[in-house]
């Protein structure tokens, strides 16, 4: 969800995309490694690490989990609790966007709520104009009409503004 407030942001105006990517870049080299953070929760030992990283240099493409998996070092549900560990330890687009001094505190929080409002009223409104197929299942329409989110209004413009923004 921290990815579609960004995008939200975006096409708000209230964010440059560069912004944006740089946000999502900052997030991205915040995050440990898979491999720091199994060592320190015990999943794994330093020695299998390092057996890992060696097999993942030989093979690029296959994932460290993946690899971990095949070597049966750990199972699927420690996989698992091990990549909401690894999204735990990566600040939200909405903690960044505070941090860097592009929104307030206030500014985010209110904006937050905008999105997820207007995420709730388009998926409801999009449930509901779909016509049901003989199984009553909704189909997909093309005449379904996109909704226009509402600008939240600020007592000041979020610092974050360039001049294309503004006019």
């Amino acid at each position: 969800m921290s990815l579609k407030f960004g995008i939200y942001l975006v096409e708000q105006r209230v964010i440059s995309p560069e912004q944006f990517c740089g946000l999502v870049k900052i997030q991205q080299e915040s995050m440990m490694t898979l491999a720091s953070i199994a060592v320190r929760k015990n999943a794994l030992s330093i020695r299998q690490v390092s057996t890992i990283l060696d097999l993942h240099s030989e093979n690029p493409e296959k994932l460290f989990g993946d690899i971990a998996l095949e070597l049966n070092l750990i199972d699927r549900a420690q996989l698992n609790q091990l990549l909401h560990a690894q999204q735990a330890t990566c600040p939200s687009i909405r903690q960044l966007l505070i941090e860097c001094g592009l929104l307030t505190a206030r500014q985010a929080r209110v904006l937050f709520m905008h999105f997820e409002k207007n995420v709730a009223k388009m998926a409801s409104e999009a449930a509901r104009t779909r016509p049901a197929d003989a199984t009553g299942t909704p189909t997909p329409s093309s005449n379904s009409e996109t909704l226009a989110p509402r600008q939240p209004k600020f007592n000041s413009r979020p610092a974050a503004t360039s001049p294309l923004q503004n006019s």
